[in-house]
């Protein structure tokens, strides 16, 4: 049984965006790189203010453009490289310099991670005066075929000049993108015929974006359509479905969706202990299948689960973590803070014949919730928060004890604060992970196991 909680309305709470456009040069400087940082930036120490520089790497010299310029740091971007590393390597993809899709083809995946971990071990050492963090290898896996999971945006203001593809580093123009190497092959033979398909619409400016799924059992595509779709277009998009085998949505934003071709409820993303979770191309899927296996197998080793723990999993989406853990353990409390996501995982359980998991839908950032969640009766805790981290109940858990916590974090900075307090409380790191779900992109995860002392 799923228990669904109702959020008070009120004024939306509007948060800081960072500007993340590309800014006129300020200077250009020859500058000697020392290390990277957690996401694969250049860090100068030599230069003052400290400067980052992306497309540098650690022992390289470089002309560099400061586009960013403050009192203590300054950032900027790669003009030339005058000494290269060993380790810079060319670019596999044909647009890596045009495309913001993956900002790290520029160098080795090896040492990428390396520096990473470094840069990360240093910033958590300092931070919380450790002496020494407990490194296992990261999770990695076969690149660069790897994504499943993906949207296309669409400009059809011309219709002479239809662009389909990703937004151009640092903009919000649209590259063109006939061809995507870091796509897993089914998507990525799809490409082609989607743009075949849209410039045979007689009205393609209907279309907003264009999302796609390789799931275990099926490809889906789902279209959204800002405008009214005439009836020769509809037939165009169930003839390219229906030619090439995939599941195909049109999806109408509030006025709801529509199956146009394929089976209902079909898509299934395998997790761990022989599960598999219920999905659709728009719900939140972890995008490198390998990587998710591994990551979720992980954490189940982490925790060290027996036959009569009770186990606490927030931010539990759809129950990726959830459903392989109950089959190992006593019971499971799954909490998540999207009411369709929980639904939808008490479906999957149903459907697998899994009866031990209480789903709950809460406020996760709420305290009083937080602190109602009878943490005291469970033995064991598994995170797995959005970026935004878990600040609040990383607080609460370290005002009771339980028998391990593992942390599975994609923002090494939001999980570098909520730690603090269980430090403070007794915790101990006992084992720390990189996890690579998106190669040769900025952003890297982590996954923590916290024991108490």
């Amino acid at each position: 049984m799923a228990t669904i909680y109702q959020p008070k309305r009120g004024k939306p709470r509007r948060s800081k965006q960072r500007n993340t456009s590309r800014q006129g040069t300020l200077a250009t400087v020859t500058a000697t790189i020392d290390t990277w940082d957690a996401r694969g930036r250049g860090v100068s120490r030599s230069h003052q203010p400290v400067l980052f520089a992306d497309g540098a790497l650690p022992g390289e010299t470089c002309r560099v453009a400061i586009t960013k310029q403050k009192k203590q740091v300054c950032e900027g971007l790669v003009v030339s490289v005058e000494q290269a590393s060993e380790h810079r390597i060319a670019p596999f993809c044909s647009l890596a310099e045009q495309c913001g899709g993956c900002a790290l083809q520029h160098v080795a995946p090896e040492p990428a991670l390396q520096w990473r971990q470094q840069a990360l071990d240093s910033q958590f050492r300092r931070h919380h005066r450790l002496a020494a963090l407990p490194w296992h290898p990261p999770i990695v896996s076969a690149h660069p075929g790897y994504r499943r999971k993906t949207r296309l945006a669409v400009d059809a203001r011309d219709k002479n000049n239809i662009k389909l593809g990703f937004r151009a580093a640092g903009s919000s123009a649209i590259v063109d993108v006939p061809d995507c190497p870091v796509l897993v092959p089914s998507l990525n033979a799809l490409l082609p015929e989607l743009h075949k398909v849209v410039r045979q619409l007689k009205r393609p400016e209907a279309l907003g974006h264009i999302s796609l799924l390789a799931s275990n059992n099926d490809v889906a595509v789902t279209f959204r359509i800002t405008q009214t779709l005439s009836q020769q277009d509809r037939e165009h998009l169930r003839r390219f479905a229906e030619a090439h085998q995939v599941v195909l949505r049109a999806d109408y934003g509030d006025n709801g969706s529509e199956l146009l071709w394929g089976e209902q409820d079909s898509l299934q993303c395998e997790t761990a202990n022989d599960c598999f979770i219920s999905v659709t191309t728009e719900d939140f899927v972890q995008v490198n299948h390998d990587v998710n296996l591994a990551m979720v197998q992980q954490a189940l080793d982490w925790l060290d689960l027996q036959p009569d723990d009770k186990v606490l999993d927030l931010f539990c989406g759809l129950g990726n973590f959830s459903l392989p853990m109950a089959r190992k353990v006593s019971h499971v409390t799954a909490v998540e803070g999207v009411a369709t996501m929980v639904q939808r995982a008490d479906l999957s359980a149903q459907q697998q014949g899994i009866t031990n998991i209480s789903w709950r839908c809460e406020d996760l950032s709420n305290n009083d919730i937080v602190s109602a969640l009878a943490i005291h009766n469970k033995t064991k805790v598994l995170l797995d928060p959005s970026r935004e981290g878990a600040h609040t109940v990383c607080e609460q858990l370290a005002k009771r004890k339980v028998g391990a916590i593992v942390y599975v974090s994609c923002n090494p900075a939001t999980l570098d604060r909520d730690i603090a307090p269980l430090l403070a409380a007794g915790y101990r790191i006992n084992k720390v992970a990189l996890m690579e779900m998106f190669p040769y992109t900025q952003h890297v995860e982590m996954m923590m196991l916290l024991t108490p002392q």
